[in-house]
């Protein structure tokens, strides 16, 4: 099981380099980060070997997008593209807490040559949505889920899914081990520091 450090400045970039092993997820406040610190960090680890993971948001408390929100998205995934990021994390819903396809087509659109990872926002989806849900994400080639609660259901819904990986997100590097210890995962997103 790898850490993967969710960082949020350039400060932590060089620590966050030091103990990752392959990749590093950058946030402002599970909101999209400014584009100048998207590509410094993007230099630096590519210039360690390292990849990039970028998250997507235009409000941490949501992911019910308007037309004016979905545009905003839509162009910090092409100044990612661009900067040569290597994955995106976004997710978008419906008000009745359906995947938000319409939105998502866009996002995917400005995603070409990234690896695309659904957010947290998955568990938002009702237990008996998700078969089909997923169905759609694994048919528009997602990655795999980030998320932080029902673990264990994920991951037990995974496997009829095998290109979607389940990536955990905790809030601090303890609760990272002990979710290892819990379910089989090859990569955790934690915080650099608890």
């Amino acid at each position: 099981m790898q850490i993967e450090p969710l960082i949020s400045t350039f400060h932590e970039v060089h620590t966050a380099s030091e103990k990752a092993l392959v990749r590093v997820a950058l946030a402002n406040h599970y909101q999209t980060p400014s584009r100048g610190l998207i590509a410094a960090t993007t230099t630096y680890l590519h210039e360690h070997q390292q990849s990039l993971d970028v998250w997507i948001s235009a409000d941490s408390k949501t992911s019910t997008w308007n037309d004016a929100e979905i545009n905003l998205m839509e162009d910090d995934l092409f100044q990612c593209q661009e900067l040569g990021v290597d994955g995106v994390i976004f997710g978008a819903l419906t008000q009745e807490n359906q995947l938000d396809q319409e939105a998502l087509e866009v996002f995917l659109g400005a995603s070409a040559g990234m690896e695309t990872f659904f957010s947290p926002t998955f568990t938002k989806l009702p237990p008996s949505e998700w078969p089909s849900a997923l169905q759609w994400l694994d048919e528009h080639q997602f990655r795999g889920i980030v998320a932080a609660d029902h673990l264990t259901e994920l991951q037990e819904a995974l496997p009829a899914f095998p290109s979607l990986q389940l990536v955990p997100l905790t809030e601090t590097t303890a609760a990272a081990q002990a979710v290892a210890t819990t379910i089989d995962v090859s990569t955790i997103i934690a915080p650099l520091v608890d």
